[in-house]
């Protein structure tokens, strides 16, 4: 005499839009964080370079003025 068992329903952890929203964002997240790493790179290439030729006029600057 076994009692009749009712199916069991499994649910699922998250939907599929909710697994598709947060994996979007995820990738949104790190494409951003990829182009502002490579704009802040190319920025501080750019100061950096702009440093070295102020530096290589006043190197030259000098170098005119002490042949004076």
């Amino acid at each position: 005499m076994t009692s009749k068992r009712k199916p069991c329903q499994t649910q699922l952890r998250r939907s599929i839009s909710e697994q598709l929203r947060d994996s979007t964002a995820r990738a949104w997240d790190l494409l951003w964080k990829n182009v502002r790493e490579r704009r802040l790179a190319g920025l501080s290439l750019e100061l950096g370079s702009d440093y070295h030729m102020r530096q290589k006029k006043v190197l030259e600057k000098k170098v005119l003025e002490k042949k004076v």
